[in-house]
């Protein structure tokens, strides 16, 4: 006899998931917005590289104004270089690179009452693409 096994208990009380559940306006909106984007994302399989590869956009003043120019700005891994990152970008968006540059951001000393730290060292790529190109990541953050 397993001393684990789990019994399941008969209730004769209705199902709390046949309740309807009411959700309020601006969550309905936001699941209507945010439901495309996550369905592409999910139905096609990036590889463990550009999963690895690509950590995020950079939202800043800065990269609103490159992006007006053509020019992307991702924080990418710390081991990555100019070859992953383009290689990441095109499967990832479906653009090749014209121009990757990449930068080291070293991580700066803080203090945390009596203790000093530091913040982790990060590395930005920063990603021209060709003219007519255009990436829709301000838009959805």
């Amino acid at each position: 006899m397993p001393i684990f096994k789990k019994t399941a208990k008969k209730d004769n009380a209705p199902d709390a998931a046949a309740k309807p559940i009411k959700k309020s306006v601006k969550a309905a909106k936001v699941a209507e917005t945010v439901a495309p984007a996550k369905a592409t994302r999910a139905a096609r399989s990036l590889s463990v590289l550009t999963a690895r590869t690509i950590v995020g956009p950079v939202a800043s003043e800065k990269s609103a104004q490159l992006a007006a120019k053509n020019v992307y700005a991702f924080y990418v891994a710390v081991d990555a270089n100019r070859i992953t990152v383009k290689q990441a970008i095109r499967e990832l968006y479906n653009v090749t690179p014209v121009k990757v540059n990449i930068m080291n951001i070293r991580g700066t000393a803080r203090r945390f009452g009596r203790f000093n730290g530091r913040t982790n060292n990060l590395k930005k790529a920063l990603v021209t693409l060709p003219t007519g190109s255009h990436l829709d990541i301000f838009e959805t953050v």
